[in-house]
């Protein structure tokens, strides 16, 4: 038979062996940090890119030929940024945008086969639009949003081109610096 003292030490070591590994359990803590770098980046949306289409008009036309389009830029907040556009194609002296001009698209038309244009920054074709920072390019600064600009075109006097007729292209490139 067991004495009950007996019973009485096996109940309490077996309750010390339970509550010793809570009372052993010890905690400790840390901190660490989340972090991320976030660079700033800008985009002329090609996708969204229209172009400056001057319609059809008559060689004999005296009066100016207006035409737009657009190009889009997205850039991360507050991120400032430029966009300019270069002299085109088939500028008669490279890198100059005020010598713009498009040519006919039918090779075998090699007399009076160019027609001179502008593009400009606003409606009244005032402000040129061209490729030198902080003279002629658009500034803006981001707000994380597609931003459209307007392109504004300009024959001023298609006569004065005598041009062939058939359908004339140049192909101008629009830059984002940022």
């Amino acid at each position: 038979m067991r004495s009950p003292l007996r019973s009485l030490r096996a109940w309490g070591l077996l309750a010390l062996l339970l509550a010793g590994p809570a009372l052993a359990q010890a905690a400790d803590t840390t901190t660490f940090n989340v972090t991320l770098v976030v660079t700033k980046a800008c985009t002329i949306t090609a996708a969204a890119a229209t172009n400056v289409d001057f319609g059809t008009a008559a060689s004999t036309t005296a009066t100016p030929t207006l035409g737009q389009g657009t190009v889009t830029a997205q850039c991360s907040a507050l991120t400032p940024y430029t966009i300019s556009l270069n002299a085109g194609a088939n500028a008669s002296t490279a890198n100059d945008v005020t010598t713009r001009r498009m040519k006919n698209t039918n090779a075998a038309v090699t007399a009076n086969n160019y027609v001179g244009y502008q593009l400009y920054q606003d409606a009244a074709h005032t402000l040129v639009w061209g490729a030198t920072s902080g003279t002629n390019t658009q500034a803006g600064i981001g707000t994380g949003l597609a931003v459209p600009y307007i392109v504004y075109g300009q024959i001023l006097n298609l006569s004065t081109n005598n041009p062939a007729t058939g359908n004339y292209l140049d192909t101008v490139t629009a830059t984002i610096t940022y």
